[in-house]
């Protein structure tokens, strides 16, 4: 992971978007990927004016179907995302991280950062733990 934000339960996801991309310091050129949920006008602008690859799925509109071309473009950006979904399902599987169990953004941030890094450690190849 290259960010950790925590925002407050009534924010949704796609708010800290253009932050999140400014805090990972994303360069342009580089492709990112994010559900339906950060499809918009806003988001899109933003990344081509700095020069990040879209990879936002398309969202249909009420009245106004996707595409095939839409929906094939959809599946594959699927495909890339399940990296990053399989992080989430890991988290939740290993370390329980389904419920949160603080109060407060303080300590809800420092738990998101602890379970970044139990992740990556527990990801680490046996071999590369550093010895006594």
């Amino acid at each position: 992971m290259l960010v950790v934000e925590t925002t407050v339960a009534n924010c949704h996801d796609s708010k800290p978007l253009l932050d999140l991309l400014d805090k990972a310091n994303i360069q342009p050129g580089v492709r990112v990927h994010a559900d339906r949920a950060y499809s918009s006008q806003k988001h899109r602008v933003a990344l081509k004016s700095r020069g990040i690859k879209n990879g936002i799925q398309d969202k249909a509109a009420k009245h106004n179907p996707l595409t095939r071309r839409q929906l094939w473009r959809n599946h594959l950006i699927a495909k890339a995302r399940y990296g990053v979904e399989r992080t989430f399902g890991s988290q939740a599987s290993w370390f329980n991280a389904k419920i949160l169990r603080y109060r407060g953004l303080a300590k809800a941030h420092a738990w998101h950062l602890l379970l970044a890094m139990a992740y990556n450690l527990k990801r680490l190849p046996k071999g590369n733990l550093p010895r006594k």
